[in-house]
């Protein structure tokens, strides 16, 4: 479909109507979440995990998008970025100013002071991630892929709360990343052996990123202040997590996904050699 399409998205002002879609997609259930308070994107104070969700998936899809389409192009990641910070950017605006009325008259809280510092780090985290995601050679990028895409399982499940009858699937959600991981390794294949490298640094990470989102969160929730506590804290929070998790199902997943992937591309190319 987006092969189909490439044409439409060359316009610059298509680039930036993506990025923008993009930002209302990836935030489209707390839509529902923040209906009582009027609030859209995720609140610090009460949902540190829902913001990193958001920046995860508003990342993967613009850096796929900027990728696929765009072919990686510099010119079109800008633009295509320039829209999902515009996007950000408003409802960064907009939650702060309906959770914060007197914004203009100096009068702020403690939550939000920390909400916008939360808020600054992960933009400035996903910023450098999307550009190292799209403009890196697969094999450079897919590292990066398996630190975020538990961000997909994490917003499936949000989905699948607010769905009537979809919540006893969601325990199978968690598994869209490992999928979504499995992918992107089968196509970077595993004829070389730098390639299985890769593999197994991958699926390392992917083990560990949800003790990392979750210590994440509860870090932006506390309140502890330094770059040294801070990171103390991530780290000691992080391996603490990392013990309890269970790798067997999501590694498998991935793997499965992976070697699917691979054969399947190898027996397409092996056609399309032999037709030409």
């Amino acid at each position: 479909m987006l092969r189909s399409t490439a044409g439409i998205w060359q316009n610059w002002w298509m680039q930036l109507v993506a990025g923008l879609l993009i930002v209302a997609f990836a935030v489209l259930p707390w839509l529902w979440i923040g209906y009582e308070d009027q609030a859209i994107l995720p609140y610090t104070s009460n949902d540190a995990l829902g913001l990193l969700l958001v920046f995860s998936v508003a990342t993967l899809l613009s850096a796929f998008f900027a990728r696929r389409v765009g072919r990686g192009g510099t010119k079109f990641a800008v633009v295509t970025d320039v829209g999902v910070v515009l996007g950000f950017i408003a409802l960064a605006f907009q939650a702060t100013y309906v959770l914060e009325p007197g914004l203009f008259d100096g009068d702020i809280s403690a939550d939000s002071v920390r909400h916008l510092y939360f808020l600054g780090t992960l933009f400035v985290v996903f910023q450098i991630l999307y550009f190292l995601i799209v403009k890196l050679l697969l094999i450079a990028a897919t590292p990066l892929v398996a630190l975020i895409a538990v961000g997909i399982s994490y917003w499936l499940q949000v989905v699948a709360s607010l769905v009537s009858g979809a919540q006893s699937y969601t325990q199978y959600f968690w598994y869209a990343g490992p999928a979504v991981l499995g992918l992107v390794l089968g196509v970077l294949g595993f004829l070389k052996a730098a390639n299985l490298l890769i593999w197994i640094l991958s699926l390392v990470i992917q083990w560990i990123t949800p003790a990392l989102f979750e210590s994440a969160a509860a870090l932006g929730q506390g309140e502890e202040r330094g770059i040294g506590n801070i990171f103390s804290t991530l780290v000691s929070g992080t391996s603490k997590a990392v013990a309890k998790l269970e790798w067997q199902g999501p590694v498998l997943v991935s793997l499965a996904t992976a070697m699917l992937t691979s054969v399947i591309l190898l027996v397409v190319r092996k056609i399309r050699g032999q037709r030409y």
